[in-house]
């Protein structure tokens, strides 16, 4: 976010700070109370409406000039810790911010809003395929130094980013026995931000976030960390072997593994602890089932879930903070939503019928892969984000070719193709890489 952004026209720099509080003293929907000199915020009710209204939209396409396999699809989202501003990760086309309209800051929304589309505040350019990413937990937009977030790329350390300028703050290098620099696979902060932990091929190492550089403590692993979930002193790890190791983190930044979860398919790509830090959501590469674990008691999951997971690309997942909701994309497009209330996705596993579709919602929001899901820290909002690698037909595109050079232009590939070779191999030109915010709350006067 810039600073320019930051601030109207007319308004000095305090009160500016006040209008940016907002999103965490919100009037219309959640309510506030005191409790022991404190103040309790109530989450606001989703899906109460059953269905879902388009706020903003962001899509990235092709240049003309570039080559068939550079394609600028969505390979994740993820809201501020403060909620003001949305980080997204596009492939060959580095990461974007995208910052929140200020009308949707408080209040409810009318069913004939215009649709705004988003324009990226900050563009980092990246140069190689970024792994991993996550935002400073403490991050407020009022605390510029807060405000920033992590990287890790191919062929790069991992970065720290200002969420005001994109600039870059400092890097954070790990070397092996040989010293040379490896690219970590994953990376996280711990709960209160002190410390940075980075996931490798053989190896957890852990920075301390107020000294960049090479120095580090390391912790070895028999599997690639691909990817990390933590809630307080807990930290769970998924790894390419499809396994799930849990550790205890102490405050010196040692660990000490507590044991491993089986039961994926394929490398598990995304973790979620819940709000109450009893449950952990797991999912993996082309995987339809997403698992719900109880860390107490980890030897076998509480429940199997099914989402359609047709891909080795990262499909990510996320637990609404009120603890009540589990939504996740998939290869088809389709929204699922489990509500607590409706269906106990926490517990009550059959064994005996694991592929039956026991979803609460469903919303096809999507022609494309929807990998992308991240729900608003405090508003009823759904970021939603698509995209995927598309593999084009040899036949028809050299046909293509050969037309072009003939001047025909009669071409046999078209937007809507969508062939398929022996049932494996599935060439489609029909693409979809956006960006989209949703009102999942109560949208009054809703016929």
């Amino acid at each position: 976010m810039d600073e320019e952004s930051m601030q109207t026209n007319d308004a000095p720099e305090t009160e500016q700070c006040i209008i940016e509080q907002e999103n965490c003293q919100i009037n219309d929907v959640p309510v506030e109370s005191e409790v022991s000199g404190g103040t309790l915020y109530e989450y606001p009710s989703l899906f109460t409406s059953k269905t879902l209204l388009e706020l903003c939209n962001s899509s990235w396409s092709r240049s003309a000039n570039a080559k068939q396999e550079v394609q600028p699809y969505l390979r994740g989202c993820k809201w501020s810790p403060d909620g003001t501003c949305c980080l997204t990760v596009v492939n060959n086309d580095g990461v974007h911010l995208t910052e929140v309209p200020r009308d949707l800051y408080t209040g409810t929304v009318s069913p004939n809003r215009t649709i705004d589309v988003l324009d990226s505040t900050i563009h980092v350019k990246e140069g190689g395929l970024v792994y991993d990413f996550c935002w400073y937990p403490a991050m407020n937009s009022c605390i510029p130094e807060s405000c920033c977030w992590l990287t890790t790329r191919q062929n790069a350390p991992v970065q720290m980013w200002d969420a005001f300028d994109g600039s870059l703050r400092c890097s954070y290098r790990g070397f092996n026995a040989v010293d040379e620099m490896e690219p970590a696979l994953s990376v996280t902060f711990n709960a209160d931000g002190t410390r940075i932990i980075a996931g490798y091929k053989k190896v957890l190492r852990t920075f301390d976030v107020n000294r960049p550089g090479r120095d580090f403590a390391e912790h070895k692993i028999n599997s690639p960390a691909s990817c990390f979930a933590n809630d307080n002193n807990l930290l769970a790890v998924g790894s390419w072997n499809t396994t799930v190791t849990l550790y205890n983190m102490s405050e010196m930044g040692t660990y000490k593994s507590i044991g491993k979860m089986h039961g994926h398919s394929g490398g598990v790509t995304h973790l979620k602890f819940t709000p109450d830090g009893l449950k952990l959501v797991s999912g993996s590469r082309k995987d339809h089932r997403l698992l719900v674990w109880d860390i107490r008691y980890y030897r076998r999951p509480l429940n199997i879930l099914t989402r359609v997971v047709k891909t080795n690309q990262r499909i990510y997942f996320d637990v609404s903070p009120c603890g009540k909701y589990l939504i996740t994309g998939g290869t088809d497009g389709v929204i699922k939503v489990w509500d607590l209330n409706l269906v106990n996705w926490k517990e009550s596993l059959d064994i005996e019928d694991v592929d039956k579709d026991n979803s609460s919602y469903r919303f096809p929001l999507h022609r494309d892969c929807c990998n992308s899901i991240s729900i608003h820290p405090i508003r009823p909002i759904l970021a939603t984000g698509s995209g995927q690698y598309h593999f084009y037909n040899p036949i028809l595109t050299l046909e293509d070719g050969m037309k072009k050079e003939n001047g025909d232009s009669d071409l046999t590939l078209n937007d809507n193709e969508d062939d398929a070779v022996d049932g494996d191999i599935k060439y489609s030109s029909n693409s979809e890489n956006s960006l989209v915010f949703w009102w999942i709350g109560d949208i009054p006067d809703m016929t």
